[in-house]
């Protein structure tokens, strides 16, 4: 104990004699010194040591008492006192407590170690990286990539980690466990899928371990966005794309998708007898996100995917080519996924079609994703009012020479304006817009100030389908 003197009569070092004993409970036995002995901590924190001067306001009678004992002054009518610590050291010395400084009583009456600000911030500091060294020891070498990547460059879930290590480390300690067992086991890396309920259980017997309520879930999408090295999803459709392409899903029933002329292979297998029968009577088919994660490539035997905004259009189309398809008599086969274009006996062109419901959500995407890459064009139509437009944008970002608009001229816009005007808020949104074209639209849009809809265009959209085979 820095300063500490030993009292003769005691027989030991200081924190172990009788007569410290006493000194510390002297003062801590009077309940008038305790705003005191705050002050003097503060003190101490922001100095590192004992000094200059402290101040004490709104004194009570017993405070004023006690003060007076003291420091042997008169103190009656003062509401506040400003006091020197040089003073409050030299009335200690007029004490039989004089073998104690008063940094050593302070030390007695708080019963713990009292360290400055700077050195609390350094052994908390040092303490933290102890700990999180220990926690790197436990994790697999994909995980120590990622916590490490963290650590060095104070980004990803860095202040999570801060944060979670402030409030409860050992249950953070438990959740990087998991989360670097998950990085190391990840279904998608072996070309599997599964739920995130199960994936989480199979970790931690806890089906619930990573539900949107649950800290552990933000430890994972941090994980994963490093591991594939894209931005943290900022929104639960990107949260659902980035655990659907780590192989884990939510089958929740809204994520959804309904298509037409369609076909699934599974792995190593002919086409999934449950398309191929949807296709073959030329029946829409619903899949959740549950039934693409079993089907490894969906085919478009005409080679063209039009996909359409609204469900009515949808709809509409589909109609009218089962209508045409009964008038000729259809005899359609069931073509094996990569042959299609040799006619496979059928007398009404296949046509194949996407139904966005409003939006994309996780199903639709996985699906136009599987038809691009099995080689599939796609035609995207949807309404012109801001949100249709920004539908389209992310669609065209994503597929590029992929994805081509379908019916978006000034023209069409034309054809559809309704007579519902579009806030200055929604018109604002135009600005967003990336592609040419639909950057083209939305000046037009803006002119203008009404929506457009694509039920409107529904011969439009008929005529351009080809029926010629």
């Amino acid at each position: 104990m820095a300063g500490g003197r030993e009292n003769p009569a005691a027989g030991g070092g200081v924190n172990e004699s009788p007569a410290f004993r006493e000194a510390v409970a002297y003062f801590r036995d009077r309940p008038g010194f305790h705003r005191l002995f705050c002050a003097l901590k503060e003190k101490y924190r922001s100095l590192g040591a004992l000094g200059g001067r402290i101040r004490l306001t709104a004194l009570t009678s017993e405070e004023r008492a006690v003060l007076a004992g003291f420091l042997r002054k008169d103190f009656s009518g003062e509401s506040g006192v400003t006091l020197k610590v040089a003073d409050l050291v030299a009335a200690l010395e007029k004490t039989k407590f004089h073998y104690y400084n008063l940094e050593e009583i302070l030390h007695g009456y708080w019963g713990k170690e009292l360290l400055s600000k700077k050195e609390e911030r350094l052994r908390y500091q040092q303490e933290r990286e102890v700990f999180f060294v220990s926690v790197i020891q436990e994790l697999p070498p994909v995980a120590v990539s990622w916590l490490q990547s963290i650590l060095d460059r104070k980004e990803n879930a860095y202040k999570v980690l801060v944060s979670r290590y402030d409030q409860d480390r050992e249950a953070l300690r438990q959740d990087l466990k998991v989360v670097g067992r998950a990085l190391a086991e990840l279904p998608g890396m072996t070309g599997t899928r599964t739920q995130l309920a199960l994936f989480a259980s199979r970790l931690t017997a806890d089906p619930h371990y990573f539900d949107r309520n649950r800290p552990a879930r933000q430890l994972l999408l941090y994980a994963l966005s490093h591991y594939f090295q894209v931005e943290k999803p900022n929104s639960a459709f990107a949260e659902a794309e980035l655990l659907y392409k780590a192989g884990v899903f939510n089958p929740e029933i809204t994520n959804y998708t309904i298509c037409l002329g369609l076909l699934g292979r599974e792995k190593g297998k002919e086409p999934h007898p449950g398309w191929a029968g949807f296709y073959r009577e030329g029946e829409t088919l619903q899949l959740s996100l549950e039934n693409l994660s079993r089907i490894e490539e969906v085919v478009s035997p005409a080679g063209v995917v039009y996909v359409l905004e609204n469900p009515a259009v949808f709809s509409a189309l589909a109609d009218r080519w089962r209508r045409r398809r009964r008038e000729k008599g259809n005899g359609a086969n069931v073509c094996k996924p990569g042959k299609e274009s040799a006619g496979c006996g059928r007398t009404t062109p296949a046509l194949s079609l996407v139904c966005a419901n409003g939006q994309i959500n996780l199903a639709t995407m996985v699906l136009l994703e599987m038809v691009v890459e099995s080689g599939a064009v796609l035609y995207y139509s949807g309404d012109f009012d801001p949100e249709g437009l920004l539908i389209a944008d992310r669609l065209k970002a994503r597929f590029g020479e992929a994805l081509r608009l379908w019916r978006y001229s000034a023209e069409d816009y034309a054809k559809t304006i309704s007579g519902r005007r579009l806030s200055a808020g929604r018109l604002k949104q135009l600005e967003k817009l990336e592609d040419e074209i639909l950057r083209q639209i939305g000046e037009e849009i803006l002119k203008k100030g009404y929506a457009g809809y694509q039920e409107s265009l529904i011969e439009d959209l008929w005529r351009d389908i080809s029926f010629t085979g």
